[in-house]
């Protein structure tokens, strides 16, 4: 086994406990995140994967935003979480457009400039990441669906650039998106008047 088989195989294990802990709400998961990221950039990077490796490199910093995020707003809402929330469809289809647009404004960079063999759909599903980051971040309910969908075009990019453990952390990733839906919606239903 080489060594990037190896960085693969331990930067899947870190996403793995940085979805169970984000699923159940635990504030320790922006640490396996952040730790998860570093190898990650690496590993896409190699796989010339570059859109996706820059993602990572956001995800660094979105953890250490999400982790002052969750601890400041747990400690404002004097609960054990940082309550779930929802956005409008006026917001939700501001920021998807503008999404959009960033979207394929770099596949268009990545397509002219690198040797990515797939840059619209690298670019797609970096682009909808950062903002699925964010509203990670910042609990939005509808962040599990953005991650279902995101991480079902993953699969098929992952295995395309052949890294199978990604792919697999993919799909597991959209299953999991599944159960984060389910879990935040309760969570956010918890704290709704009657």
């Amino acid at each position: 086994m080489n060594a990037l088989k190896i960085l693969e195989i331990a930067g899947v294990v870190l996403w793995i406990i940085y979805l169970l802990l984000a699923v159940n709400e635990k504030i320790a998961c922006w640490i396996f995140g952040i730790l998860a990221s570093c190898i990650t950039i690496y590993n896409f990077y190699h796989g010339k994967l570059y859109s996706e490796a820059i993602v990572n490199v956001y995800y660094v910093g979105a953890g250490i935003y999400g982790w002052y995020y969750w601890a400041k707003q747990k400690k404002a809402s004097g609960t054990n979480n940082t309550p779930v929330s929802k956005w409008t469809v006026k917001k939700h289809f501001f920021t998807y457009s503008l999404t959009i647009v960033a979207a394929l404004l770099w596949g268009s960079f990545m397509h002219k400039n690198t040797d990515s063999p797939r840059p619209y759909i690298d670019s797609f599903t970096a682009c909808f990441s950062f903002l699925t980051t964010f509203m990670e971040a910042r609990k939005i309910l509808t962040t599990w669906i953005n991650w279902f969908c995101i991480n079902i075009v993953l699969v098929y990019l992952q295995v395309d650039r052949g890294l199978p453990v990604y792919a697999g952390l993919s799909a597991l990733f959209a299953f999991m998106s599944i159960i984060g839906f389910i879990k935040w919606r309760r969570s956010y239903m918890s704290l709704q008047p009657n």
